[in-house]
């Protein structure tokens, strides 16, 4: 949500009833008299592996996208409005060659579902999970406070799941001023939504926030105590991080009265009783003739709807695989029965725990600091090696990494693939020491990554470029990779190919990413001389 939109809510939530006690005096509500709309986190959990700047990928190749790996799919919530386009992405960080190998280590292999904007829960928004397209329900968001934080230049650090980056120092005569640039542990770069804080002792008041020193962003809040060229240091950092997600299966929509049901495998779906009076509606699940759920839901607290925790937790309920909620639009209650939404075979991604549909890998959910989602990471567990003819799966299938040849410590020959056999072009080549990789168009993969690593992978497209050209084909017969009789080998069958071709946009962002690079690179000489 853009800043001014988010402007006219926190207006709305204003209006709200008295407000609730606040979890941590120094977070600043966002709006006088409202509640901070999520818990305080009793502890901050492990970020996910290489979220931190130096983490990127390095020299990676790059694939916009494939015909299973899809890319700006549109959708529509129930109401029937455009919700931000979807994205399927890939990220390759760290691996290297070993012993003949190709090894990714744990946490290295990434996909994620990197959707352009934030996903509203309790509004019927279709969540991509790798081929399917479930609907996204509802999330638990806290949000993760660390003291006394030191922040290197050109270092990060992880609060929540937000990774917080020196990114600059600008001078002028007696005047400098130190940019802060907000990210998720994904990589997405709030830049874009919310601007990036700036400090500067000379002039106090360049950024406003909690006092002289402090900065707001939503939920993202800091205190500084020290600036300088070579640190920042903050008293305290906020950071939020969505703990949990869940989707599922549509099963019922609409107004429902007393005594309707709905079966989903062994379990029923009733409704006890409505109050309209009171605002409110009993719901029972039931297995084995047994009540195993008895939730009272409401009432509607509409001017706290849907950022704040405890407004949208009254209208949830959850049990083994169904869910739903009371459905406050266009009306909560109408002649005497209530608006609901049911969902069965439900989904639940968590923060750091095993994904329930395939174990090799971790989920982690990416929170905005809105309150909203912003799509969630699946990465691999344990060490993955790859020997040339063989294959890695990615979550359930959905993609593998072939590595066709290794010579040395280069990667002469490998390429990813979707599950229908669509691959990319090779992405290896005499240069190539690793197969580090970004995959997509979305919000991380065609635009905030590209401030990191845009000026070699602009430079490694177009050695792949000039390798594949007609001249160099005609140089050069190509070469079968060879097969080591694996149990996860590459298909013998020629698979069709898709080239990685660049759209204008991204060319256009490339170039642009390059000129970041430079003037950054600028940066560093002159944080040396200042030193």
């Amino acid at each position: 949500m853009r800043p001014t939109s988010r402007l006219l809510a926190v207006a709305a939530l204003a209006l709200a009833g008295p407000a609730s006690a606040q979890a941590d005096p120094r977070l600043m509500p966002l709006a006088p008299g409202v509640p901070i709309a999520h818990p305080v986190a009793k502890e901050d959990l492990p970020p996910p592996p290489f979220s931190l700047l130096a983490d990127r990928p390095v020299n990676p190749a790059y694939v916009p996208g494939l015909p299973g790996l899809k890319q700006a799919v549109a959708v529509k919530d129930d109401f029937g409005l455009n919700r931000p386009p979807k994205f399927d992405g890939v990220l390759i960080r760290k691996s290297r060659v070993e012993n003949g190998e190709v090894v990714i280590p744990p946490g290295g292999l990434a996909y994620l579902e990197d959707t352009w904007g934030g996903e509203v829960a309790l509004r019927g928004e279709p969540l991509p999970v790798l081929g399917r397209m479930p609907t996204y329900i509802d999330y638990d968001m806290s949000i993760v406070i660390k003291e006394d934080v030191t922040i290197p230049a050109g270092g990060s650090v992880a609060v929540g799941g937000q990774v917080y980056h020196y990114y600059a120092t600008v001078g002028h005569e007696r005047t400098a001023s130190h940019a802060l640039h907000v990210r998720t542990v994904a990589g997405h770069d709030w830049e874009w939504a919310f601007g990036a804080p700036v400090f500067s002792a000379t002039q106090p008041g360049w950024w406003a926030g909690q006092g002289a020193s402090g900065f707001t962003q939503l939920y993202n809040q800091g205190k500084l105590r020290e600036a300088g060229p070579q640190k920042l240091v903050f008293d305290w950092l906020s950071g939020v991080r969505t703990d949990r997600m869940l989707a599922g299966e549509k099963l019922f929509a609409g107004l429902a009265g007393t005594g309707d049901s709905w079966t989903s495998g062994a379990k029923t779906i009733r409704v006890a009783a409505i109050d309209e009076a009171a605002g409110t509606v009993r719901i029972e699940v039931a297995e084995g003739g047994k009540v195993v759920l008895d939730r009272t839901l409401g009432p509607i607290q509409p001017q706290r709807l849907i950022e704040d925790t405890a407004a949208r937790k009254a209208l949830v309920f959850e049990h083994d695989g169904v869910a739903g909620f009371l459905s406050p639009w266009p009306e909560g209650f109408k002649d005497g029965k209530a608006n609901l939404k049911l969902y069965e075979r439900t989904i639940v991604f968590e923060y750091g725990k095993p994904y329930q549909f395939d174990a090799r890998f971790t989920a982690y959910p990416i929170g905005c600091p809105t309150g909203h989602n912003f799509g969630f990471m699946l990465v691999n567990r344990d060490e993955i090696r790859i020997k040339p003819g063989q294959t890695a799966d990615g979550p359930e299938g959905f993609f593998r990494i072939a590595v066709g040849k290794i010579e040395g410590d280069k990667v002469l020959d490998w390429h990813i693939e979707d599950k229908a056999g669509n691959r990319s072009v090779n992405l290896g080549g005499p240069a190539v020491a690793n197969v580090d990789l970004v995959l997509g168009q979305g919000r991380v993969t065609g635009q905030a990554i590209l401030k990191d690593v845009g000026k070699a992978l602009l430079g490694r497209t177009y050695q792949a470029a000039a390798l594949f050209s007609p001249a160099a084909a005609k140089a050069e017969a190509p070469q079968a990779p060879a097969a080591t009789g694996s149990t996860h080998g590459a298909p013998s069958v020629p698979q069709p190919t898709i080239a990685a071709g660049l759209s204008p946009g991204l060319i256009g962002a490339l170039a642009i990413a390059g000129i970041a690079i430079g003037a950054i690179g600028f940066e560093l000489g002159r944080r040396r001389r200042s030193a």
